[in-house]
């Protein structure tokens, strides 16, 4: 199944790599089931000194979600950010899946 997820990335102070795309979209699909569609991604990848951030921001029907990590390793920052915006995202849900028995 094609990622119906709009995502464009930008690499500030790394080399853009294939393998940091097919591991961040391989783990945005895991949050399908909480979006709306239409819905955009931007994922941010830099270095801070040396820190490894890794910043996805999701624009989705309902509002914006923003899960920023930091970490001695990208792939760990990727999955403890996408860890936050699935947490604000299942939270959401729930808020609205309340809202439409009352």
């Amino acid at each position: 199944m094609q990622n119906a997820l709009e995502t464009t990335f930008t690499f500030r102070n790394m080399d853009s790599t294939d393998a940091l795309r097919d591991h961040t979209n391989e783990k945005l699909e895991k949050l399908d089931k909480y979006l709306a569609r239409p819905a955009a991604a931007h994922v941010i990848f830099k270095f801070e000194g040396t820190e490894h951030v890794a910043e996805i921001t999701l624009n989705v029907k309902g509002g914006r979600f923003v899960g920023v990590e930091t970490s001695n390793d990208m792939y760990n920052s990727i999955d403890g950010a996408i860890e936050k915006l699935k947490k604000q995202l299942s939270k959401q849900h729930e808020r609205i899946k309340g809202h439409k028995g009352e």
